[in-house]
């Protein structure tokens, strides 16, 4: 296509800016490429590369410390059960884990009705 203002102006591969009406000149800027980019952690300063799906605003180190990776733990090979006889209601039952005092356990039925009656006494007290 012809330039009307400059008919020089008609080669595609030409890349210097021309000057158009009224001394305005009209450049176009290539998109940068979205490769690795470097940063500065917020946090200690040093720099880190990201890639571009990555949003971090820390280096991999500070990230890390600030939000630790909770992991459940593994429940594999032999699993040891205690079995106790229940103070609320006398029935035996088995638990995942050693009680402070197995002689004054509670089965998990009792324990989580024991849990809820304390929470209802929390909130009457602070509702008055």
């Amino acid at each position: 296509m012809i330039d009307p203002i400059d008919p020089q102006a008609d080669s595609p591969e030409e890349e210097s800016p021309k000057p158009k009406k009224n001394g305005v000149l009209v450049q176009k800027h290539k998109p940068t490429s979205l490769g690795v980019r470097e940063k500065l952690c917020a946090t200690c300063g040093k720099p880190f590369t990201l890639t571009p799906e990555e949003k971090f605003f820390d280096c991999p180190a500070c990230h890390k410390k600030a939000n630790p990776v909770h992991k459940s733990p593994k429940k594999a090979g032999a699993q040891i059960l205690i079995q106790i006889k229940c103070v609320g209601c006398g029935n035996q039952d088995f638990l995942e884990f050693i009680p402070p005092n197995p002689k004054q356990a509670y089965c998990r039925t009792c324990f989580s009705k024991q849990k809820r009656e304390q929470k209802a006494r929390l909130q009457h007290k602070t509702s008055r």
